[in-house]
């Protein structure tokens, strides 16, 4: 199962740590004077604690790194983080992989996450359209399986963000921008206490664009951005032992989804474009008990309904003979016209209830959840409306130790053991039930070198439950169709993945210099694979394309991880990320035969790197400069059409005084063109045999000027 490390990896690993305990080292000498950067602690595991000192890689975007980029959604954010990718398709990329592992669609069957979405509790795992980003404390993205923290929907990693805290303080925030493609926002946020017991904080957020397609048939944008986000949270000291919080969430998005064209522009003339839409309730009530000596009893429940609509225009033309010169593709005879449409209610319900001691040292809990999905899907080509219900019911058990060694080194053992059953049926007549048993678990050790470094490195395994591939059972039953292959995919198997992991974290004694690395290797087993399948019921009807998921034999990743912090001065600092990935298929064919056997999995360029300077010219007047990039990289599993290599560069320009901050920024300053999805098939109507390769593009130049005040 594991695989030996390729001597020049382990070469240059050995390098590298070398390199970062000596510069730790080093800087400790030559910067005397102290210029504290502050702590980052995270909250994301199973207790508070420094990032310096967790057993485990974590990117940590702050509210000040989210405002450098003047970003609304977690998608503007990804980029910054070694090792992280994402996928649109959508309004939004809102798909995220970690280490080349995560979802990168959903269309008809029930999938389950790669990649977990906590948002102050509430599990968002696939709906990441809902991570808006305003009045956010941090977000941690933990890289790497969390079997014994999050079980089953963190199989690659898990994003975890926490929205301003509720204090007994008095306190606002107020936020006005405006930018190009007709873009503006506008946020309020306050809080405040009632006699020092209950701290409550509300906010509402409002993000409107235009977006980056111009509809030339309808004259209009049909990738507009219409987002509304309203929370609450409240947080009450009922006594010296008994804390309780709670938060209510609100999310309205109402976007257009128009990004693919046949000539891989920004120019649509879909007569039908779609939307990708989302309004959903989430609430959570976190309780903490500590009133016991030696333990104390947390309890926590969460709800969330969620409404979506994925829709678009299959044939991305229009068919209007007054205009023939804007719809020449679909004017012609062997065009055609049609639409797609995805609306899921979605219904999610958790309790989980656990004891931990005093000092951390000790967890061990129950959790149980459900979800509850039912789906419409409108289509064009089908004689009836498709329905489906999709029901989850889990169960957990997990706990984990931390043993003392000596004085410097600590041994972690965790534990989580999970049952998933699900419930599938459709208005087809299929009917299918599932039930696995996984486990999931942590083993590492921690070694504290000197109060400024440590090292670790840890045995850690997750797990992803099996499914059914309902849209394929139904094809099987058209006339003329191969029902022996799709009888073959009827279900996909459960993937494991395992991952050892080396460790060096530093810091230097006047905190001037902040250092992590993460080398890692990881091994899937029964790797989940999507896959589609082409075909025609009769030999002149119009192709029609089949998604399911498969099972790889098996896949490898591995990589090196470094993020790093530098005062180089009192008004000059540095930030950056470098990730380096290699991954591979193994066993895995594609639904036309052709091996896949060696080749790198989808969505994992081999490098990504990003890094910022701020300037503080005066101690009002800042300049912040920042550039990232990523290797090219294959958009599907399936096919080998590739998205491009890519360079940008961001900045920003701000003045702030007391309690006010007025700035410039500007996103992908000169304005690349990359692309986010691709697909590789035949969607022209005047020649279907002819493969292209079609994309959807990033955004493009971003600009804006944006004035905050707070108290």
């Amino acid at each position: 199962m594991y695989q030996r490390w390729d001597a020049k990896v382990k070469t240059s690993l050995k390098l590298v740590s070398a390199a970062i305990l000596a510069s730790i080292s080093a800087t400790s000498v030559a910067n005397q004077e102290s210029d504290n950067i502050e702590v980052i602690t995270v909250t994301g595991d199973f207790k508070k604690e420094s990032i310096q000192t967790l057993s485990a890689s974590v990117h940590v975007l702050g509210e000040q790194d989210i405002a450098m980029r003047n970003a609304v959604h977690l998608d503007e954010m990804l980029n910054t983080a070694a090792n992280v990718n994402y996928t649109s398709g959508a309004s939004r990329g809102r798909f995220i992989q970690i280490r080349g592992i995560g979802l990168r669609s959903q269309f008809v069957d029930p999938i389950n996450p790669s990649v977990g979405l906590l948002i102050d509790g509430i599990n968002y795992s696939g709906l990441g359209g809902a991570a808006l980003l305003f009045d956010t404390q941090q977000a941690e993205i933990y890289r790497g399986p969390q079997g014994t923290r999050f079980g089953a929907d963190a199989l690659a990693g898990m994003i975890h963000i926490d929205t301003s805290e509720a204090t007994t303080d008095t306190r606002a925030k107020l936020q006005l921008g405006a930018g190009n493609y007709n873009s503006y926002n506008l946020g309020i946020a306050a809080g405040g206490g009632i006699d020092n017991v209950v701290g409550m904080r509300a906010s509402v957020y409002q993000n409107s664009s235009d977006g980056y397609v111009d509809n030339i048939y309808l004259n209009e944008s049909t990738q507009d951005q219409d987002e509304l986000v309203a929370r609450f949270k409240a947080k009450t000291d009922f006594s010296d032992v008994f804390v309780s919080e709670f938060n209510l969430h609100y999310i309205d998005i109402e976007n257009g989804y128009d990004a693919f064209t046949l000539d891989n522009s920004r120019k649509s003339v879909a007569d039908q474009p779609g939307q990708d839409n989302q309004e959903s309730y989430g609430v959570s009530w976190r309780n903490n008990f500590s009133g016991f000596d030696s333990f104390d009893i947390n309890f926590n429940v969460t709800a969330l309904n969620a409404d979506t609509l994925y829709s678009f225009d299959e044939d991305w033309v229009c068919k209007d003979v007054k205009k023939p010169e804007v719809c020449r593709a679909g004017l012609h005879p062997g065009g055609y016209s049609s639409t797609d449409a995805y609306l899921r209610d979605r219904q999610h319900r958790s309790a989980e209830l656990n004891l931990q001691s005093k000092d951390g040292s000790w967890i061990a809990g129950v959790y149980y959840q459900s979800k509850d999905v039912d789906l419409t899907r409108a289509y064009t080509w089908q004689v009836q409306d498709f329905e489906s219900n999709y029901q989850i019911d889990n169960i957990a058990v997990f706990g984990q130790l931390e043993t003392r060694i000596d004085d410097r080194t600590v041994l972690i053992t965790g534990l989580r053991a999970e049952n998933y059953q699900d419930d599938y049926f459709d208005n087809n007549g299929f009917s299918e039930s599932g039930d696995d048993s996984m486990v999931g678990g942590k083993l590492a050790l921690e070694h504290q070198v000197n109060q400024q470094a440590m090292i670790y490195t840890s045995l850690t395994s997750g797990y992803k439950a099996g499914g059914i591939n309902g849209e394929a059972l139904a094809k099987a039953r058209d006339e003329g169709v191969d029902q022996r292959f799709f009888e073959t995919i009827k279900y996909f198997d459960p993937e494991y993945l395992w991952s050892g992991e080396f460790g060096v974290k530093g810091m230097s004694k006047d905190q001037r210099l902040v250092l992590r690395l993460a080398a890692f290797y990881m091994y899937r087993d029964n790797m989940q694979v999507k896959a589609y399948k082409g075909y025609k019921a009769t030999e002149n009807s119009t192709p029609i394309f089949v998604s399911y998921l498969g099972n790889a034999g098996s896949g490898r990743n591995y990589g090196l991880e470094i993020d790093g912090r530098y005062q180089l001065s009192e008004r000059i600092s540095l930030n950056g990320a470098v990730g380096y990935l290699r991954t591979r298929m193994d066993d895995f064919a594609n639904a036309d035969g052709e091996s896949k056997d060696g080749r790198e999995q989808a969505q994992a360029p081999r490098y990504n790197y990003a890094f910022s300077a701020r300037f503080d010219a005066t101690e009002n007047l800042y300049v912040n400069l920042g550039i990232e990039g990523k290797d090219d990289y294959y958009f599907s599993d399936s096919h080998d059409a590739k998205a491009d290599s890519v360079n940008l560069v961001n900045a920003k320009v701000g003045y702030a005084l007391d309690s006010w901050e007025v700035s410039a920024w500007v996103r992908n300053m000169f304005n690349q063109d990359y692309a986010t999805r691709g697909f590789e098939f035949g969607n022209d109507p005047y020649n279907y045999d002819e493969i292209h390769t079609y994309v959807q593009f990033a955004e493009p130049r971003m600009a804006g000027v944006s004035f905050t005040y707070q108290y």
